[in-house]
């Protein structure tokens, strides 16, 4: 095995990760708030209820960091609480007017970013990138697979 290589690749993922660590775009969200928003509105094309519960389950998250995102969501206006009206304990969440906007422009963002690698790279080369990185995190997923597998 090449030292250089697994250095060189090594660094190359570090990059990716010290790139926008937690830094808000300008439309105001971090990457893991998309995330959250974007299953949310996953949730909400499917028809199925939005809950803590059931984001807490789709996401693979705590139900308290469910809770702190929901609440740090309701007082910036991006979603809202809504009481079932026969149980007042069950809530569901919605994405508010907002909080569509905001998502729709940090999608634009994210897809010019997208759209000028692909343009600075090539077609070719970005196809070719993005079959590395697809064979890059199924080899990945099974090492870690593996690895937890051994230490139960």
């Amino acid at each position: 095995m090449s030292e250089l290589a697994s250095k060189k690749l090594m660094d190359a993922m570090a990059q990716f990760r010290r790139l926008k660590r937690g830094k808000k775009n300008s439309a105001l969200l971090k990457p893991s708030d998309m995330m959250f928003l974007m299953k949310m509105i996953e949730m909400e094309s499917a028809g199925d209820e939005i809950s803590g519960s059931s984001l807490s389950t789709a996401l693979g998250v705590s139900k308290p960091f469910v809770t702190k995102c929901i609440n740090d969501f309701v007082r910036a206006g991006i979603v809202e609480r809504m009481a079932e009206g026969h149980d007042r304990r069950i809530v569901s969440v919605s994405i508010t007017p907002k909080g569509k906007e905001i998502i729709e422009l940090a999608h634009k963002q994210f897809m010019a970013a997208i759209d000028g690698l692909v343009q600075k790279l090539g077609e070719e080369r970005s196809l070719l990138l993005a079959e590395l990185m697809e064979e890059s995190y199924s080899f990945l997923e099974t090492f870690h697979e593996v690895e937890q597998g051994g230490k139960t």
